[in-house]
């Protein structure tokens, strides 16, 4: 069977009057761009064949050329201008990749839809509405999905706050002589659809104790995967990239790195005697010291283990406890669960030690409702104590 050439890779970036294309005039050869300055087109060899550096360089030339004195003016900034300069911009670039791809990918979703020649400042309540409405039925043309598939307002609402962050980014970003990309920004004020529902189921205390008695069945880093998580309050991201110089035994503290934390929070925190004992009883079973990882990746010892690994462990000791798990109930539901069981304490000292920077984060979306609070405020309204069930969970690291 003859095999088919490879095509020369080939791409565009931007739009009409502002587009910079990538090219390989041959087979794995040094990538060219191309460009029209003044209606006169300029071709240069990049002297690389890098494809990701060569994307790098578009967008670096796509800028400068957007905010060109001589080229730039409000109306030219298009939402595929907009893209483009937000996903290059330092804010964004700054944060974690795993980040970066999940904003870039809820971007793209909404300029796909509204378009990418359409200009900022036309944008309107009503396009919210529209791409709402197309998301929450699953339009295959701004997501691949099932069809029919019911996507919640949670999902909708964070793409369009996307739009807005960038939005926002472009009202202060400015050109070379002072000009800003956009006066205002045209979805001020613009409702967003809400979750009237919000899935943040919280882990009770009696499964979380069901789940540590077949940890071990599932892998022998469950069990410390589980205290940690449910000791410290942590974000997965943060405990699961913990290496072994970040844990200090003599003084009972564990360093938080800025750069495994959603928020870029850098910390050091008291760790409770369960997580404490916990970590020292997997550093004599590892016998590792220094930077290396404390959940070591089974196929590399070098690396941590990936969330995904971490998810089907939990879902599968959720299946060996004969529990039924609730949609979304994986890692974070121990994150609430942490917050919820320092309900009593000082909101800025609960802050603190589980790693949030938003007072009004911690309150709405992690702290919880739960019926012996509720008991004591309808029975003991001059009550403020934390309850002795909550405090002894709390001490003893349960």
């Amino acid at each position: 069977m003859t095999r088919k050439p490879r095509r020369c890779w080939s791409k565009s970036i931007g739009e009409r009057g502002h587009r910079v294309r990538l090219y390989e005039p041959r087979t794995g050869g040094p990538i060219m761009r191309s460009v029209f300055i003044d209606g006169k087109e300029d071709r240069k060899s990049l002297r690389t064949r890098d494809k990701g550096l060569a994307i790098q360089q578009a967008y670096q030339l796509l800028s400068a050329l957007v905010t060109n004195e001589r080229a730039f003016d409000e109306q030219s900034v298009t939402l595929g201008v907009l893209t483009a300069l937000y996903l290059q911009g330092p804010m964004h670039l700054s944060k974690t990749a795993r980040t970066q791809r999940e904003e870039g990918a809820m971007l793209r979703r909404v300029v796909a839809f509204l378009g990418p020649t359409r200009n900022v400042q036309s944008l309107s309540e009503s396009d919210v509405r529209r791409y709402a409405l197309a998301r929450r039925k699953g339009d295959q043309s701004i997501v691949r999905t099932r069809l029919g598939t019911p996507v919640r307002n949670r999902t909708v609402e964070a793409d369009l706050e996307m739009l807005r962050r960038a939005l926002n980014w472009a009202t202060r970003e400015r050109t070379p002589v002072g000009r800003r990309l956009i006066t205002e920004n045209p979805l001020f004020g613009v409702r967003l659809p809400a979750e009237l529902n919000p899935r943040r189921p919280v882990l009770t205390h009696d499964v979380f104790q069901q789940l540590l008695k077949v940890a071990g069945r599932v892998h022998p880093l469950l069990r410390l995967a589980l205290t940690i998580a449910e000791g410290t309050g942590r974000r997965l991201s943060a405990w699961r990239n913990l290496r072994w110089d970040d844990i200090d035994f003599r003084n009972g503290t564990i360093h938080w790195r800025a750069e495994t934390d959603k928020q870029g929070h850098e910390q050091v925190v008291p760790m409770s005697e369960a997580v404490h004992v916990a970590l020292a009883k997997a550093r004599r079973a590892q016998g590792a010291i220094g930077s290396r990882a404390v959940f070591p990746a089974p196929k590399d010892a070098e690396r941590p283990c990936s969330r995904y690994l971490f998810d089907a462990w939990l879902r599968r000791a959720f299946q060996l406890a004969g529990v039924t798990r609730e949609p979304a109930m994986l890692w974070h539901a121990l994150r609430r669960k942490w917050a919820t069981e320092r309900k009593g304490y000082p909101v800025k000292d609960v802050m603190q030690a589980g790693g949030w920077r938003d007072e009004a984060t911690l309150v709405a979306s992690y702290q919880h409702a739960d019926p012996d609070t509720v008991r004591r405020v309808v029975l003991h309204p001059t009550q403020r104590l934390v309850s002795s069930r909550t405090h002894n969970k709390t001490h003893n690291g349960g």
